[in-house]
């Protein structure tokens, strides 16, 4: 038997090829076999489903004979499976109605309107001037400062104010010594010696043309010649004017030079003292800047020091771009400092034609008296410009606007039914030209009259937005 064994050829495969070959068939064989079978699975499955689904109509319909019925179908499915009474019964065709389109409005009864403490208010018209809030500063009047200057070549010897210090008109300002106006008063004083020249020899020639002693042209040039010199020598008195020369500084240059001379003003004569003047303040006010020193030469462009009058001060106020169509000249404006319990007074007297790079704003101005000079330049101020109200223009409670996505609106009562007790509202988008923290002043979009809510507009906004999203699918625009 052993040798049986050892001699006989082995009976399975042998270990590389077939084996390997056999195993991956198997396994071929296995997935066919298993795909196969689900499909079978899936189609038996629809055969007696559909097998069911045929008996059921049969039974129901007793072989064809009746109507099919899709309630008593469900009916019995839900008694079969779940033992569950009778389903409600499915509407007819004919029996499903259409929901009617929305109107835009908002439909609130009596107790709702009770619930959210709805207020209803007739819109009135603007009757009320608006009151513009707006920021600005004093400053100097410009049409009243004084720029001191001197009006020719000159050496300033002396100084005799400081930079803010109070003056009044009179009051000495500089020292000041020049050979320009020496030689104006030397050229004011010759043109009179001159004048007084040829108006006596006119006189001593007025009667000897008459005997026929001189010619007739002789007389006319006498005449012409005093003409002429007349002629300059008023005219070099007023060029002492024009360099600032008081009057009372101008008559005594020449005092001493007619037929009945003063000794006394002989002391004007000297060059050195025609070539010095002190200038003075020709008004009352402040020195608000000084530029001079003393020992230093000027000319007629430079500014000595300025001076502004404190009697009067001018308001700036900024008005923003969408606002500026409501500001025109004569307009009242009430000026609060914040120092002062009375606001001053002013009316509008110029408005600028271009924006403020500054302030991106439109600058406008108005003038204040400054009694005792109380009031400072640069000094922030708050106004109110008082704008006149506008035909068509009405008010409502501010309570009673909605701003939704940027625009405002309100809503105004379309209709109201005491019997059946409901109010209905209408959304109405308006143009606001004025909102205050009480009140808004309405350009368009509403007449006088009209009833709009107040309390209780955000809750008729919220029922608008679900109306309209329930409606539309879209929210509220």
């Amino acid at each position: 038997m052993s040798t049986l064994e050892s001699e006989s050829p082995p009976l399975g495969p042998s270990p590389g090829s077939a084996a390997t070959s056999a195993s991956t068939d198997g396994r071929s064989a296995r997935s066919t076999r298993g795909k196969g079978g689900s499909i079978s699975r899936t189609l038996l499955l629809l055969l007696l489903v559909g097998a069911a689904a045929g008996g059921g109509y049969y039974y129901l319909t007793e072989g064809g004979k009746k109507p099919f019925n899709a309630q008593a179908s469900l009916n019995a499915v839900l008694k079969l499976f779940h033992g569950r009474a009778e389903a409600a019964p499915l509407p007819s065709p004919g029996e499903v109605k259409e929901r009617p389109a929305w109107d835009g409005l908002v439909t609130v009864t009596a107790d709702e309107e009770k619930s959210i403490a709805l207020e209803v208010v007739p819109v009135k018209s603007q009757t009320e001037p608006i009151r513009l809030e707006l920021t600005g500063r004093t400053a100097y009047n410009e049409n009243t400062l004084n720029r001191v200057r001197p009006r020719f070549d000159t050496l300033v010897e002396r100084v005799l104010v400081e930079k803010g210090q109070h003056v009044k008109k009179g009051d000495p300002l500089v020292d000041l010594h020049s050979t320009d106006l020496a030689k104006a008063k030397n050229e004011y004083q010759t043109n009179y010696v001159q004048w007084l020249h040829d108006l006596r020899l006119e006189k001593l020639r007025e009667p000897l043309v008459r005997t026929g002693a001189i010619s007739q042209q002789t007389w006319v040039d006498t005449q012409n010649d005093e003409n002429k010199s007349r002629l300059l020598y008023m005219t070099s008195r007023e060029n002492l004017v024009v360099l600032g020369v008081p009057e009372e500084e101008i008559d005594p240059l020449i005092a001493d030079l007619g037929e009945s001379p003063d000794t006394d003003q002989k002391k004007l004569q000297k060059i050195q003292d025609k070539a010095k003047l002190t200038f003075r303040s020709p008004v009352d006010g402040i020195v608000i800047q000084r530029d001079v020193v003393a020992g230093n030469l000027y000319d007629n462009s430079n500014v000595l020091m300025v001076i502004a009058p404190l009697n009067e001060l001018w308001v700036w106020v900024n008005v923003y771009e969408r606002d500026q169509g409501k500001v025109a000249l004569g307009q009242r404006m009430v000026i609060q400092f914040p120092f002062l319990e009375q606001p001053a007074y002013g009316k509008v007297e110029f408005v600028a034609s271009e924006v403020s790079r500054e302030s991106r704003a439109v600058q406008a101005r108005a003038s204040i008296p400054n009694p005792g000079g109380r009031l400072k330049s640069d000094m922030l101020v708050k106004a109110a410009l008082e704008i006149p109200p506008v035909k068509g223009q009405t008010v409502i409670p501010r309570l009673a606007m909605v701003v939704i996505n940027g625009d405002e609106y309100v809503f105004v009562r379309k209709s109201s039914s005491a019997a059946q007790g409901i109010d209905k509202f209408e959304r109405r988008k308006v143009d606001v030209t004025q909102e205050n923290s009480d009140f808004v002043v309405i350009a368009s979009g509403l007449a006088a009259g009209e009833m709009v809510a107040t309390s209780g507009s955000l809750i008729l906004a919220q029922l608008y937005e679900d109306l309209q999203m329930v409606a539309t699918g879209m929210p509220a625009q």
